[in-house]
């Protein structure tokens, strides 16, 4: 009887100091904007916290209007978790983390600005541009300001141009995906953002004309835009 109760009160032990001993994770949650002209806060005002496809936690801000940024999140257990937020236009996006029970900090930005144009990446008229081109004319109209201004996109033997005032230069591959982005984020806009200030872009590419409105206070992908092509104003 004896030797069975050490036998026990050992096995005891051991499972104590295992549990004792296994390493969780610590996560940052950081909440920041990807264009540097993004008119909205980056904050957030509700983030819901999955773990293998159930919902463990629904963080809520303590005081004010958004969630603590930076947000700790301690003793994060081994698993796959999703964080779901509202981006920039109200709709529901979804940021993954893989925590493996490590002793270190890891950091995880969330962007409500940014927007996945992975479904409609197909539909851009500037990434099938062949020996042709495609004009953007911009009109901005609110309270305090009137504003109109234009680009040309043109492709001609394989290379990519872009036309400003006249003008033209030769774009990167990078300045290339970036107008792409741009085109997409267009297609994704929502048609009506509750703002006074409307701002209209028109398509102009073999002969058809294509208008998008813009009524959204925080995209501002017009100075974006330009901003990343570098072009002054």
């Amino acid at each position: 009887m004896k030797l069975r109760h050490k036998i026990i009160l050992g096995a005891t032990f051991l499972v104590t100091i295992v549990s004792c001993t296994e390493k969780y994770s610590t996560l940052i949650l950081e909440f920041k904007n990807e264009k540097k002209l993004s008119d909205n806060f980056p904050e957030l005002y509700k983030l819901e916290i999955k773990k293998n496809g159930k919902i463990i936690k629904t963080v809520l801000p303590k005081e004010g209007l958004f969630i603590e940024n930076p947000l700790k999140i301690d003793s994060i257990e081994k698993g796959t978790y999703e964080f779901i937020y509202s981006d920039l236009f109200g709709r529901t996006q979804i940021k993954k983390y893989k925590a493996e029970n490590s002793d270190k900090v890891d950091t995880l930005r969330i962007s409500p600005d940014h927007i996945d144009i992975t479904k409609v990446k197909n539909n851009s008229i500037i990434r099938k541009l062949n020996n042709n081109q495609i004009t953007i004319k911009y009109r901005s109209q609110g309270c305090f300001h009137k504003i109109k201004d234009s680009i040309v996109i043109k492709n001609k033997d394989g290379k990519y141009y872009l036309g400003d005032n006249g003008r033209f230069k030769t774009l990167s591959k990078d300045e290339i995906d970036k107008i792409i982005q741009f085109e997409c984020e267009l297609y994704t806009l929502p048609k009506d953002g509750g703002c006074t200030t409307v701002s209209i872009y028109t398509l102009f590419f073999n002969g058809k004309i294509k208008e998008i409105q813009d009524g959204n206070c925080g995209w501002n992908g017009w100075d974006n835009l330009k901003n990343d092509l570098k072009i002054k104003n």
